[in-house]
């Protein structure tokens, strides 16, 4: 099967939770067969370099990025005020990239026209007009507009209010409209899923969760590191950048670590991921701040258990599922374990200050129960979170609508 995947944003590197599941998928068609080629927008947040990149991942994608610019601009935000267009997915379009797709699809057959996300749907009409056969797919990794929502009900300025809803219901009309213009849907969690039934959607649809590449040396039987309660080292890894990233960290870092911290003195907190200022939480007891660290799986290992404490956004979240493959429990809140039904295995949840503090207390009481939390983890990921056989599985689920 040839398949195209059209990404808003380079897959590789994997800096964030979006490119690793592009990623994840990619290497899921691979691995199964699939003649893939990659074509992205490359961004001046998010650039391609190709220089960077291996010559195995080179041939095995025909990867090719064209610049645009999507950074946020007022004005044009402004201008969508009154035109009702979504400026969140007007501004990933660019002609000279709907170009670039015309003479790629002129050149080459592809079976599935395969969109990560709902920002690259914006090609979908230069898709119809040169390859009408194709099956069009859309990977959803989240409903898009409910972490605008998110933004404008939390917003205390009135004008910033008046603004985000309007982005947040703009995008939302558009999210529910292109489901008439896709022929297939693949959908990361059940819950994605549902709600788009319950827009209406009927035409075929799979669910497939966020995959990673299942490691051979990670095995319920493995034995675990710093098991020693005493030296517990709790950690988080993430874009710093993402607003809801930094939020969850400063909600953990002022009201869930001063519960946590004087009853279990020896325990450590170390946090990492672009976008940290060097300055941030430098006055917090056993708070340790690394910046961007060259090596994520490194700086995972190093640590005990994952601290993922989002209070808004919306999708899988990667960090959880990539974590547990490594045996490194989670503690997250309800919100980030959304889509994931994960709750006791291997994985804590609460979203008040004192019941995470509280749960995370007993488990520095009861080491046992970390090696328990790490055999469970390991096991449902090896279970459910493999990318070869989602990549298998939604290659055949395509084979059947193609």
């Amino acid at each position: 099967m040839r398949v195209l995947q059209i990404c808003p944003k380079p897959p590789v590197p994997s800096i964030d939770g979006g490119c690793l599941a592009m990623n994840a998928m990619t290497e899921g068609f691979v691995s199964n067969g699939a003649k893939v080629k990659i074509l992205t927008a490359s961004t001046n947040k998010h650039p391609l370099r190709l220089e960077h990149l291996d010559k195995a991942y080179l041939e095995k994608t025909s990867i090719e990025g064209i610049q645009i610019e999507t950074e946020f601009d007022i004005r044009d935000a402004y201008i969508s005020l009154f035109n009702g267009a979504s400026y969140n997915i007007s501004r990933f379009f660019a002609h000279h990239f709907a170009v670039v797709l015309e003479n790629v699809l002129s050149r080459h057959h592809y079976d599935v026209i395969h969109l990560e996300s709902l920002y690259a749907t914006p090609y979908i009409e230069t898709i119809r007009r040169h390859a009408p056969n194709a099956l069009v797919s859309l990977r959803s990794h989240n409903h898009e507009h409910q972490i605008w929502e998110q933004r404008w009900k939390a917003s205390r300025n009135p004008i910033s209010r008046l603004a985000l809803r309007h982005l947040s219901k703009s995008l939302e009309r558009y999210e529910k409209d292109i489901l008439n213009h896709i022929d297939a849907l693949v959908a990361i969690s059940e819950l994605e899923a549902e709600g788009y039934k319950n827009w209406g959607y009927s035409g075929p649809l799979f669910i497939a969760g966020f995959g990673i590449d299942i490691q051979p040396e990670a095995s319920p039987s493995s034995p675990v590191p710093n098991s020693d309660k005493s030296k517990l080292k709790l950690f988080h890894i993430g874009a710093m950048d993402w607003g809801p990233n930094k939020e969850g960290v400063d909600w953990f870092v002022e009201k869930v670590w001063p519960e946590l911290y004087p009853k279990h003195p020896h325990i450590e907190l170390h946090l990492a991921g672009k976008g940290m200022d060097s300055s941030w939480y430098s006055n917090h007891p056993k708070v340790f701040n690394h910046g961007e660290v060259p090596d994520a799986k490194v700086f995972s290992m190093q640590n005990d258990l994952l601290v993922v404490p989002l209070l808004r956004g919306a999708g899988v979240r990667v960090k959880i599922v990539e974590a547990m493959a490594q045996g490194i429990p989670v503690a997250t809140t309800t919100l980030g374990s959304t889509g994931l039904g994960l709750e006791g295995h291997g994985c804590l949840l609460d979203t008040k200050p004192e019941g995470m503090a509280a749960a995370l207390s007993e488990l520095l009481d009861n080491p046992d129960r970390l090696h328990s939390m790490r055999t469970n983890s390991l096991e449902v990921v090896h279970a459910r979170f493999d990318r070869h056989r989602i990549g298998k599985d939604v290659l055949e689920f395509y084979g059947n609508h193609v």
